[in-house]
């Protein structure tokens, strides 16, 4: 197996088209060609500039409705539509006001992300352990009552017989938050 990073969108795409053997999805799938698994589910805090933390968390977090001021930055929907969609719904009943989407070919680059955070104008979503070093003025902090939930799941071929694809699935950690 060799590994490629796709949006949830494309990997469907590679699904289907029998170019991958199992993709990492933000959305599940609804496709009966498709056997799925969750095997991730991570409750989302915000990242921002350390002295807009300093304002708005309290010792249980940000209050999601506080971040009426900064803009989210957002990644393209076309990337994962679903997720996306439930992503923007939940902002939008906290009463943030979104900015204009990505262009749709657009990839966020976590530099980028993060020294637009870094500027106090704007918040970005991340899990607890997020994967590159955080510059000194940004800082992570948990969501109040966890309003939102990323789930990854797993995707593959129902017709599949391959014993290394399945050893593989069956080896993936699962989640029950």
């Amino acid at each position: 197996m060799q590994a490629h990073h796709l949006s949830s969108a494309a990997q469907l795409e590679a699904l289907r088209a029998g170019e991958l053997d199992i993709g990492l999805l933000r959305e599940r799938p609804v496709d009966p060609d498709l056997d799925t698994m969750p095997v991730v589910a991570e409750r989302l805090g915000v990242l921002l500039a350390a002295s807009v933390a300093a304002e708005l968390a309290d010792d249980e977090g940000v209050r999601l409705e506080t971040l009426r001021g900064p803009q989210w930055v957002s990644f393209p929907r076309s990337g994962s539509p679903a997720w996306y969609d439930e992503v923007t719904s939940v902002l939008r009943s906290f009463g943030l006001a979104l900015g204009p989407e990505p262009p749709q070919d657009q990839s966020l680059i976590a530099e980028v992300k993060l020294a637009a955070v870094g500027t106090g104008k704007t918040f970005a979503l991340a899990p607890p352990h997020w994967s590159a070093p955080l510059p000194e003025n940004v800082v992570w902090k948990p969501l109040h009552q966890h309003p939102l939930v990323r789930r990854t799941w797993a995707a593959w071929p129902a017709h599949s017989r391959r014993r290394d694809l399945a050893a593989f699935i069956t080896a993936l950690p699962t989640t029950d938050l």
